[in-house]
C-alpha cells in the first residue's frame, strides 16, 4: 500500500482539497494529511510521517 502525506502550510485551496479527497478514496492508498496552521505543530509526529511515507506533498 503507497503511504501519501499532505503537509498543509496554508489553508488548503479547494483544488487540494479535492485532490486530497480523490487520494483518500482509493482503496491502494494511505493518505495523511498534516497541518502546521496550528499554533504548535508536532514537528517530531510531522518527521517520523515523513521516513514512514513513499510521497510527500506539501501545499
Amino acid at each position: 500500500m503507497k503511504r501519501i502525506l499532505h503537509i498543509l502550510t496554508h489553508p488548503a485551496k479547494p483544488a487540494v482539497e479535492q485532490l486530497i479527497f480523490d487520494q483518500q478514496q482509493s482503496p491502494d492508498q494511505e493518505v495523511l494529511v498534516l497541518s502546521l496552521n496550528e499554533e504548535n505543530p508536532d514537528y517530531l509526529v510531522l518527521l517520523e510521517k515523513v521516513f514512514q511515507s513513499d510521497s510527500i506533498q506539501c501545499w
